[in-house]
C-alpha cells in the first residue's frame, strides 16, 4: 500500500516517554434504538501495552457490569508486527485500513459478541489545534474525521444492522490523562453537514477550544463558540445549546438532547459520561455523541452528592 499518511500510521516523532500514546477511536450507533458505542484501540508502545476494544450500551444499562457489551481491555501486549491500522488484539479486535483516510474494516468475535463493520469517510480529516498547552502535551497530534459506519453487530444471537453517522478520531503524543480538566467533547452529523468541538470547564457555560464546521461541502475550523448546559441529568448534561462561528464567518446553533450514557471508567483517573446525542440544527436532526469528562475523584463526589454538577 506504500507509505501511509500520518493519521494512518504510528508517529515518526515518538519519544521515550512511558506515556507515549497512539490512539484510534470509532463511534457506532443505532439511534432509533438509543444504542450507542465506541470501538477504540490505544497503544502504549513504550510499555508494550494495547488497551481498548468494543463497548456497546443503551439506556437499559449504563455501567461496565450491566451494559450491552464491554471489553475495553487494559492488560494486552502489543502483538508482534502490529501497525496502527493493521492489528489483531488479544481480545480479537481487528482494525485494518482498506483505503488510506477513506475506509477501515473493523472485526471482533468473542463471548457471543461479533462486529462486522466498515467505516467510510464522508468529509476531509480535520486536525484539532486548541491552543491549550495541556491539550498539546496530552496529544501532540490529534484529528477528527466524519464518516459513516455500516455492517452488522451480533449479540448472543440477535443481529443488529448498522448504518449510521460515525466520527473517528486519533492521537499521538505523551497522553497523560491526569492533566485533563473538566469538559465536554461533542459532535453531530446530518445530511447537510457536521460539526465537532471541545469545551473546557465545569460551569454551565464553557468556551470552545477548537473544532470544525462542515457545510455545503466545505470544512473550516471553529474560531469561537460556547456550550451552555440548559439542564442536567443524573451524571452530566441532559440538554445543551451550542453556538459557534468558523473561519469563514459561518455560524451554527445546535440544541442537543443527551442520553444518560455510559459511565466509562477505562481511563481510571478520569470518568467519562459517554452519551448518544440528538441535535437540532436549523430544524434538521443531527446524530452524534457527547463525552463529558471529569477527574474521577470529582466525579465520585458529584455522585455522592458532595459536589453539585455545574458548580464553579
Amino acid at each position: 500500500m506504500g507509505e501511509l499518511p500520518a493519521a494512518d500510521r504510528f508517529s515518526d516523532g515518538r519519544t521515550d516517554s512511558p506515556y507515549w500514546n497512539e490512539n484510534s477511536w470509532f463511534s457506532v450507533s443505532i439511534p432509533e434504538r438509543r444504542i450507542h458505542g465506541l470501538i477504540q484501540h490505544f497503544f502504549r508502545p513504550n510499555m508494550n501495552i494495547l488497551n481498548g476494544g468494543p463497548v456497546l450500551w443503551d439506556p437499559s444499562g449504563i455501567y461496565q457490569w450491566n451494559c450491552l457489551y464491554y471489553n475495553w481491555s487494559h492488560l494486552q501486549a502489543i502483538p508482534e508486527g502490529a501497525e496502527k491500522f493493521d492489528v489483531v488484539a488479544r481480545n480479537s479486535l481487528s482494525v485494518k485500513v482498506v483505503e488510506p483516510l477513506q475506509r477501515y474494516k473493523i472485526d471482533y468475535d468473542k463471548e457471543g459478541f461479533q462486529l462486522d463493520l466498515e467505516w467510510t469517510a464522508v468529509a476531509p480529516l480535520h486536525r484539532l489545534e486548541t491552543g491549550d498547552p495541556d491539550q498539546a502535551k496530552t496529544a501532540a497530534f490529534h484529528y477528527e474525521h466524519p464518516g459513516r459506519m455500516t455492517g452488522v453487530i451480533r449479540r448472543h444471537g440477535e443481529e443488529l444492522r448498522v448504518d449510521c453517522w460515525s466520527m473517528r478520531d486519533g492521537s499521538s503524543g505523551p497522553y497523560d490523562t491526569e492533566v485533563w480538566p473538566h469538559g465536554g467533547y461533542f459532535w453531530g452529523m446530518g445530511d447537510s453537514g457536521s460539526f465537532q468541538t471541545l469545551c473546557m470547564g465545569k460551569k454551565p457555560e464553557a468556551k470552545t477550544m477548537g473544532g470544525f464546521l462542515m457545510r455545503d461541502g466545505e470544512m473550516a475550523p471553529l474560531v469561537s463558540g460556547k456550550r451552555t448546559v440548559l439542564e442536567y441529568g443524573a451524571h452530566g448534561p441532559a440538554k445543551v445549546l451550542f453556538e459557534g462561528v468558523d473561519t469563514l464567518g459561518r455560524t451554527i446553533t445546535a440544541r442537543g438532547t443527551i442520553d444518560p450514557g455510559l459511565v466509562f471508567t477505562g481511563y481510571t483517573d478520569h470518568t467519562v459520561i459517554w452519551s448518544l446525542a440528538e441535535w437540532d440544527v436549523a430544524g434538521e436532526t443531527y446524530w452524534g455523541d457527547n463525552q463529558e469528562f471529569c477527574p474521577s475523584e470529582t466525579f465520585r463526589r458529584i455522585v455522592r452528592g458532595e459536589v453539585k454538577l455545574g458548580a464553579a
